[in-house]
């Protein structure tokens, strides 16, 4: 099995296709578990330098408590700033603040009809876009750019979708 990531060509990028490693894609339904293009992970590494753009772990967005308040402190939520990833996780006020359960109603039976009460979580306390499906788009790109399948010098992403998931794709990517 080979995979390939689409060029970038509209910004002079070689238009060759990048070949991955079949044997990093065992068992992963398509995510390779570890480098597949040491090339493409430099470039990526090299971009991420000059930018300033830190990536947050999956373990920090899925408990923020292990991310410093201080890397967003004074950091526009709505803004395309690489410390907004860091925000990109359900524990969010509307303002962008870190809250310790996150946003949510309870309906209770007596409202729905039935014994279980329901829970809803606001999806639009995320940044950017307000929507959660920043998260998504961050769990899809991030694993391909830190295994290098992506590098954002010579490939592009594309979000196949009109609604949030295409506009959260778009926010992770203008960063």
């Amino acid at each position: 099995m080979t995979a390939t990531a689409a060029p970038n060509t509209q910004h002079g990028a070689s238009s060759a296709t990048t070949a991955l490693s079949a044997a990093a894609m065992v068992d992963q339904l398509g995510l390779a578990d570890r480098v597949v293009n040491e090339q493409a992970l430099a470039a990526s590494v090299a971009r991420c330098r000059e930018r300033n753009v830190v990536m947050p772990t999956f373990a920090q967005l899925a408990d923020p408590r292990k991310i410093d308040a201080s890397i967003t402190k004074g950091v526009d939520k709505n803004a395309p700033d690489a410390r907004n990833l860091f925000r990109v996780h359900w524990y969010n006020n509307m303002a962008g603040e870190r809250v310790a359960v996150p946003d949510h109603i309870v309906l209770p039976s007596s409202l729905t009809g039935i014994e279980s009460p329901i829970i809803v979580v606001f999806g639009d306390r995320f940044p950017m876009i307000t929507a959660h499906k920043v998260l998504a788009a961050y769990a899809c790109l991030a694993p391909r750019i830190i295994t290098g399948q992506f590098d954002p010098t010579q490939h592009r992403a594309i979000w196949p979708s009109t609604g949030n998931y295409a506009r959260g794709g778009v926010a992770i990517s203008k960063i």
